[in-house]
């Protein structure tokens, strides 16, 4: 299994730009009196993948299990960067991420299908004394996916608090992704496809402060 490419910096200032464009209808105020504003809904490709072929060399039918280390997770100051900056304004002095809540994980098939998988379970494993196991999406199908596979966490998942535990962890270790698949028949080729992830974004907005700065 192979990974390209992060959430490039175009999609964080269009979650800027949209978060600029609710600021007006805040959904919630804090009790410093600014805005929380939300939620902006953003879908982005972080990158192009594949299943080797050779990973299902077991037989039909069985579970297999996959880690791969994720040493390349942004740290919120990364993020902070870019959503805080839209052209020559920088909003940093007033605007400040408050969460990230992940919808949904979409694998969509670029050569081959997953026809012959009939479900996948993704989790997050964070460094060691950075949190518990998270459940980051769960799909099944007894046919077979087809295509495309959607993944839907089944409980509430913060893209955002899991990256402020990584940042506080060691910064020698990496946390990990892992796959639980079952199939019912090895691919006869590797599988490519292209990996979206869509996400419910909120920031914490100082209304009079950004306001101030777009009329200048």
């Amino acid at each position: 299994m192979r990974y390209f490419n992060r959430f490039s910096n175009r999609t964080l200032r269009v979650i800027a730009c949209a978060f600029l464009t609710v600021a007006a209808i805040g959904t919630a105020c804090t009790p410093g009196g600014n805005l929380i504003v939300g939620p902006v809904r953003v879908t982005a490709t972080v990158g192009e993948a594949s299943f080797l072929q050779t990973l299902f060399s077991v037989k039909g039918g069985a579970t297999i299990t996959y880690k791969q280390k994720f040493c390349d997770m942004p740290s919120e100051q990364d993020i902070s960067d870019q959503v805080t900056t839209v052209g020559e304004i920088d909003l940093s002095q007033f605007v400040r991420l408050n969460r990230l809540e992940l919808v949904e994980t979409v694998l969509t098939a670029t050569s081959g299908d997953f026809g012959f998988m009939t479900e996948m379970t993704v989790r997050f494993i964070p460094k060691p004394g950075a949190g518990e196991t998270v459940v980051l999406g769960t799909a099944s199908d007894p046919n077979g996916f087809g295509t495309e596979i959607v993944l839907v966490p089944p409980d509430d998942v913060d893209f955002l608090e899991l990256i402020r535990a990584n940042d506080a962890a060691d910064p020698n270790d990496c946390p990990k992704i892992e796959y639980e698949i079952t199939f019912q028949s090895a691919p006869l080729q590797d599988v490519e496809y292209r990996l979206d992830v869509t996400v419910d974004g909120y920031a914490e907005l100082g209304r009079e402060k950004a306001f101030t700065a777009l009329d200048q």
